[in-house]
């Protein structure tokens, strides 16, 4: 392998770096990822020790200095000493998941959600809560990074990150699947608590600044606030979607009891 042909600035659209322990363990143990290059620092050999104990196809480390790691990812990575380049995996589509009509979980559509920060901390929620993707628009969203990478934690290599073109399109294709769709909006009338989510949903979360678009409102069914005091109700993105898939999983989690 020619090495010197993945460095920082010859990378492709194809490629990407993974950093951060969660999210290159999580690479790493991917049976469906390929693993191009492997760095470490040398001081990091416990975390080496780790995932050879899970897994024996792990690949060798290339060894290397804190310097190295600034040069590709800059001085305020968090990137814990350890990074895989890895090839990017085929992406879903909405057709696709939606072939298994067994499957209710709920999908989290982002509107024009712009922080990769946000949208990795979604991810990892969606982990937790048991959504079935993330959803996010082709316009005004990141490209997938190494930031997105490192705050999903490791999420990003099982649960689907779907881009779109048209968000009313696609939350109309899920309509016709027997999705209901819900807005979250600070000043609706109805509470997410006080509404039944124990079928099949679409929560739909705006961005940072302006919140839910006019036509992506009008596409939902209905609009919620998330419950609160009164006095403060502005939460951002990822914020609001863990609240919303918390509350989501705690009724179907509640209905299946019954």
């Amino acid at each position: 392998m020619n090495r010197k042909k993945f460095g920082k600035r010859a990378l492709t659209k194809d490629v990407m770096w993974i950093y951060g322990k969660h999210a290159t363990k999580a690479a790493l143990l991917n049976p469906k990822r390929e693993i191009l290059r492997f760095i470490l620092l040398e001081s990091n050999k416990n975390f080496l020790q780790e995932i050879t104990e899970t897994s024996k196809n792990t690949p060798s480390p290339e060894l290397v200095d804190k310097n190295y790691f600034h040069t590709l990812f800059g001085q305020e990575a968090t990137h814990q000493g350890c990074a895989v380049l890895v090839r990017k995996q085929p992406e879903i589509s909405l057709e696709e998941l939606l072939q298994d009509e067994t499957d209710d979980r709920p999908f989290i559509f982002l509107d024009q959600v712009a922080d990769p920060q946000n949208i990795g901390s979604i991810l990892r929620a969606a982990a937790v809560f048991g959504a079935r993707a993330v959803v996010i628009t082709e316009d005004h969203s990141p490209e997938i990074t190494p930031a997105i990478a490192k705050a999903a934690s490791g999420t990003l290599e099982f649960v689907p990150l779907i881009r779109v073109i048209n968000l009313v399109q696609s939350i109309n294709i899920l309509k016709k699947h027997g999705f209901w769709s819900i807005g979250l909006d600070e000043r609706a009338e109805k509470r997410l608590d006080e509404t039944d989510l124990c079928g099949k949903f679409i929560f739909i979360i705006g961005n940072e600044g302006t919140g839910l678009r006019r036509l992506s409102k009008e596409a939902c069914d209905f609009v919620a606030q998330l419950p609160g005091p009164s006095t403060f109700t502005t939460l951002n993105a990822a914020q609001a979607a863990t609240v919303t898939l918390y509350e989501s999983s705690k009724q179907r989690m509640k209905g299946k009891q019954q």
